[in-house]
Protein backbone atom coordinates (compact mmCIF):
# COMPACT_ATOMS: atom_id res chain seq x y z
CA UNK A 1 0.00 0.00 0.00
CA UNK A 2 1.19 3.57 -0.97
CA UNK A 3 1.24 6.38 1.70
CA UNK A 4 1.28 9.60 1.27
CA UNK A 5 2.16 12.67 3.16
CA UNK A 6 0.51 16.22 3.00
CA UNK A 7 0.38 18.43 5.12
CA UNK A 8 1.84 16.93 8.09
CA UNK A 9 -0.69 13.84 7.30
CA UNK A 10 -0.11 10.04 6.11
CA UNK A 11 -2.82 9.41 3.71
CA UNK A 12 -3.05 5.42 2.48
CA UNK A 13 -3.77 5.24 -1.46
CA UNK A 14 -6.52 2.87 -2.40
CA UNK A 15 -4.77 -0.61 -3.24
CA UNK A 16 -7.42 0.14 -6.47
CA UNK A 17 -9.60 2.37 -7.28
CA UNK A 18 -13.11 2.45 -8.99
CA UNK A 19 -14.73 3.13 -13.01
CA UNK A 20 -16.11 5.95 -11.26
CA UNK A 21 -13.05 7.30 -9.67
CA UNK A 22 -11.67 7.01 -12.95
CA UNK A 23 -14.28 8.28 -14.99
CA UNK A 24 -13.79 11.76 -12.47
CA UNK A 25 -10.37 11.93 -13.07
CA UNK A 26 -9.99 11.56 -16.71
CA UNK A 27 -12.76 14.07 -17.04
CA UNK A 28 -10.09 16.71 -15.37
CA UNK A 29 -7.45 18.98 -16.86
CA UNK A 30 -4.11 17.25 -15.68
CA UNK A 31 -2.35 19.94 -16.87
CA UNK A 32 -3.78 22.32 -14.86
CA UNK A 33 -2.59 22.76 -10.92
CA UNK A 34 -6.54 23.60 -10.29
CA UNK A 35 -7.37 19.74 -11.20
CA UNK A 36 -4.79 18.47 -8.45
CA UNK A 37 -6.33 18.83 -5.22
CA UNK A 38 -9.63 17.79 -7.23
CA UNK A 39 -7.57 14.21 -7.97
CA UNK A 40 -6.53 13.94 -4.54
CA UNK A 41 -9.75 14.64 -3.08
CA UNK A 42 -11.14 11.87 -5.93
CA UNK A 43 -8.75 9.38 -4.80
CA UNK A 44 -8.89 9.28 -1.26
CA UNK A 45 -13.15 9.79 -0.79
CA UNK A 46 -12.27 13.40 0.68
CA UNK A 47 -13.39 17.21 0.80
CA UNK A 48 -11.55 18.93 -1.96
CA UNK A 49 -11.12 21.86 0.76
CA UNK A 50 -8.81 19.51 2.43
CA UNK A 51 -6.02 19.56 -0.22
CA UNK A 52 -6.03 23.49 -1.66
CA UNK A 53 -3.22 24.36 0.67
CA UNK A 54 -1.03 21.44 0.36
CA UNK A 55 2.51 22.95 -1.46
CA UNK A 56 3.39 22.05 -5.08
CA UNK A 57 5.28 19.88 -5.13
CA UNK A 58 2.98 17.62 -2.69
CA UNK A 59 0.39 17.89 -5.24
CA UNK A 60 2.31 17.22 -8.51
CA UNK A 61 3.62 13.95 -6.39
CA UNK A 62 0.25 12.55 -5.55
CA UNK A 63 -1.26 13.46 -8.29
CA UNK A 64 0.81 11.49 -10.06
CA UNK A 65 1.11 8.59 -8.33
CA UNK A 66 -2.63 8.16 -8.73
CA UNK A 67 -2.88 8.30 -12.13
CA UNK A 68 -0.17 6.14 -12.76
CA UNK A 69 -2.29 3.82 -10.18
CA UNK A 70 -5.50 4.09 -12.23
CA UNK A 71 -3.49 3.22 -15.40
CA UNK A 72 -2.41 -0.03 -14.39
CA UNK A 73 -3.77 -3.37 -15.38
CA UNK A 74 -5.55 -6.96 -13.77
CA UNK A 75 -6.59 -9.60 -15.90
CA UNK A 76 -10.45 -10.05 -15.60
CA UNK A 77 -13.25 -12.28 -17.67
CA UNK A 78 -14.41 -10.99 -20.49
CA UNK A 79 -17.30 -12.97 -23.41
CA UNK A 80 -15.80 -14.89 -26.13
CA UNK A 81 -14.92 -11.85 -28.89
CA UNK A 82 -15.03 -14.14 -31.40
CA UNK A 83 -18.90 -14.91 -30.99
CA UNK A 84 -20.33 -11.24 -30.67
CA UNK A 85 -22.46 -10.23 -33.46
CA UNK A 86 -21.56 -7.75 -36.46
CA UNK A 87 -23.68 -5.47 -34.58
CA UNK A 88 -21.83 -5.17 -31.49
CA UNK A 89 -18.66 -5.00 -33.45
CA UNK A 90 -19.77 -1.97 -34.67
CA UNK A 91 -21.38 -0.49 -31.62
CA UNK A 92 -17.54 -1.21 -30.05
CA UNK A 93 -16.25 0.45 -33.41
CA UNK A 94 -17.94 3.60 -33.11
CA UNK A 95 -17.53 3.57 -29.39
CA UNK A 96 -13.84 2.89 -29.07
CA UNK A 97 -13.02 5.63 -31.86
CA UNK A 98 -15.18 8.31 -30.11
CA UNK A 99 -13.59 7.81 -26.97
CA UNK A 100 -12.72 5.23 -24.54
CA UNK A 101 -13.61 7.51 -21.44
CA UNK A 102 -16.85 8.89 -22.98
CA UNK A 103 -18.57 4.96 -23.72
CA UNK A 104 -17.07 3.08 -21.05
CA UNK A 105 -20.00 1.92 -19.48
CA UNK A 106 -20.81 0.69 -23.05
CA UNK A 107 -18.48 -0.59 -23.59
CA UNK A 108 -17.83 -2.59 -20.64
CA UNK A 109 -21.72 -3.67 -20.54
CA UNK A 110 -21.40 -5.25 -24.54
CA UNK A 111 -17.44 -7.26 -23.10
CA UNK A 112 -18.83 -8.25 -19.81
CA UNK A 113 -20.74 -11.01 -18.73
CA UNK A 114 -20.80 -9.78 -15.03
CA UNK A 115 -21.00 -5.87 -14.04
CA UNK A 116 -17.33 -4.98 -12.69
CA UNK A 117 -16.27 -2.46 -10.16
CA UNK A 118 -12.83 -1.76 -11.00
CA UNK A 119 -10.85 0.60 -13.58
CA UNK A 120 -7.79 -2.12 -13.82
CA UNK A 121 -9.60 -4.79 -14.66
CA UNK A 122 -11.71 -2.55 -17.20
CA UNK A 123 -9.09 -1.14 -19.25
CA UNK A 124 -7.48 -4.66 -19.42
CA UNK A 125 -10.35 -6.01 -20.93
CA UNK A 126 -10.66 -3.28 -23.48
CA UNK A 127 -7.30 -3.33 -23.97
CA UNK A 128 -7.43 -7.03 -24.81
CA UNK A 129 -10.49 -6.42 -27.23
CA UNK A 130 -8.98 -3.61 -28.75
CA UNK A 131 -6.14 -5.95 -29.95
CA UNK A 132 -8.98 -8.76 -31.47
CA UNK A 133 -10.40 -5.22 -33.27
CA UNK A 134 -7.38 -4.62 -34.79
CA UNK A 135 -6.47 -8.25 -35.47
CA UNK A 136 -9.88 -8.62 -37.30
CA UNK A 137 -9.11 -5.67 -39.55
CA UNK A 138 -6.14 -6.98 -41.01
CA UNK A 139 -7.73 -10.44 -41.21
CA UNK A 140 -10.22 -8.74 -43.51
CA UNK A 141 -7.37 -6.29 -44.64
CA UNK A 142 -9.20 -6.93 -48.46
CA UNK A 143 -12.66 -6.24 -46.99
CA UNK A 144 -11.77 -2.67 -45.76
CA UNK A 145 -9.40 -1.57 -47.83
CA UNK A 146 -6.20 -1.67 -45.50
CA UNK A 147 -4.05 -3.62 -48.50
CA UNK A 148 -3.62 -0.26 -50.62
CA UNK A 149 -2.27 1.72 -47.34
CA UNK A 150 1.05 -0.27 -47.36
CA UNK A 151 1.73 -2.60 -44.65
CA UNK A 152 -0.54 -3.93 -42.75
CA UNK A 153 1.60 -3.37 -39.32
CA UNK A 154 0.98 0.15 -39.88
CA UNK A 155 -2.49 0.20 -39.59
CA UNK A 156 -4.53 1.65 -36.33
CA UNK A 157 -8.34 2.03 -36.84
CA UNK A 158 -8.28 3.70 -33.48
CA UNK A 159 -7.05 6.84 -35.33
CA UNK A 160 -9.87 6.89 -37.65
CA UNK A 161 -12.08 9.13 -37.50
CA UNK A 162 -15.03 8.97 -35.39
CA UNK A 163 -17.61 10.47 -38.19
CA UNK A 164 -16.24 8.40 -41.08
CA UNK A 165 -16.39 5.56 -38.87
CA UNK A 166 -20.08 5.69 -37.80
CA UNK A 167 -21.24 7.07 -41.50
CA UNK A 168 -19.19 3.79 -43.50
CA UNK A 169 -20.77 1.09 -41.35
CA UNK A 170 -24.10 2.36 -41.19
CA UNK A 171 -23.34 2.38 -45.13
CA UNK A 172 -22.47 -1.10 -45.34
CA UNK A 173 -25.31 -2.05 -42.87
CA UNK A 174 -27.50 -0.77 -45.10
CA UNK A 175 -26.16 -2.55 -48.24
CA UNK A 176 -26.64 -5.61 -46.12
CA UNK A 177 -30.00 -5.31 -45.65
CA UNK A 178 -31.07 -4.56 -49.19
CA UNK A 179 -31.71 -1.01 -48.02
CA UNK A 180 -35.13 -2.02 -46.06
CA UNK A 181 -34.88 -0.70 -42.65
CA UNK A 182 -37.11 -3.59 -41.44
CA UNK A 183 -33.97 -6.17 -42.22
CA UNK A 184 -31.49 -3.83 -40.20
CA UNK A 185 -31.96 -5.40 -37.05
CA UNK A 186 -32.07 -8.65 -38.67
CA UNK A 187 -28.49 -7.90 -40.07
CA UNK A 188 -27.03 -6.73 -37.36
CA UNK A 189 -27.68 -9.81 -34.72
CA UNK A 190 -25.62 -11.95 -37.89
CA UNK A 191 -22.34 -13.57 -36.32
CA UNK A 192 -19.15 -11.37 -37.05
CA UNK A 193 -17.54 -13.71 -38.85
CA UNK A 194 -20.12 -15.24 -41.06
CA UNK A 195 -21.11 -11.19 -41.48
CA UNK A 196 -17.46 -10.26 -42.61
CA UNK A 197 -16.71 -13.45 -44.73
CA UNK A 198 -20.00 -12.95 -46.66
CA UNK A 199 -19.05 -9.24 -47.19
CA UNK A 200 -15.45 -10.25 -48.27
CA UNK A 201 -17.11 -12.63 -50.71
CA UNK A 202 -19.29 -10.34 -52.23
CA UNK A 203 -16.58 -7.61 -52.35
CA UNK A 204 -14.51 -10.23 -54.06
CA UNK A 205 -17.31 -10.94 -56.79
CA UNK A 206 -17.88 -7.39 -57.85
CA UNK A 207 -14.25 -7.15 -58.20
CA UNK A 208 -13.54 -9.91 -60.75
CA UNK A 209 -17.09 -8.57 -62.50
CA UNK A 210 -15.33 -5.20 -62.77
CA UNK A 211 -12.10 -7.39 -64.25
CA UNK A 212 -14.45 -9.33 -66.54
CA UNK A 213 -16.11 -5.72 -67.72
CA UNK A 214 -12.73 -4.20 -68.26
CA UNK A 215 -10.96 -6.63 -69.95
CA UNK A 216 -14.19 -7.39 -72.01
CA UNK A 217 -14.20 -3.28 -72.91
CA UNK A 218 -10.32 -3.11 -74.23
CA UNK A 219 -10.82 -6.35 -76.01
CA UNK A 220 -13.65 -4.54 -77.48
CA UNK A 221 -11.50 -1.90 -78.54
CA UNK A 222 -8.38 -3.69 -79.44
CA UNK A 223 -10.80 -5.30 -81.74
CA UNK A 224 -12.21 -1.99 -83.06
CA UNK A 225 -9.02 0.00 -83.74
CA UNK A 226 -7.61 -2.92 -85.98
CA UNK A 227 -10.40 -2.26 -88.24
Amino acid sequence: MIKLKLNHRTYKLPNRYTIDQWKAVVRLDMEDPRSWPQILAIALDQRVAKFMNVDEDSLILGASLIINEMSKRRVGTHIDFTKISIGKFVDLDIWLVSGTEKHIDEILDTLCEEPIKYIDEALWMIDQYSNFRISTYRSYAGLFGLNDRGEQEDVDPSEWEPQKIAKGWYKVLVDLADNKILDLDEITDQPLYKALTFMSLRKERALEEQQRQLKQKRQHELSRNRK
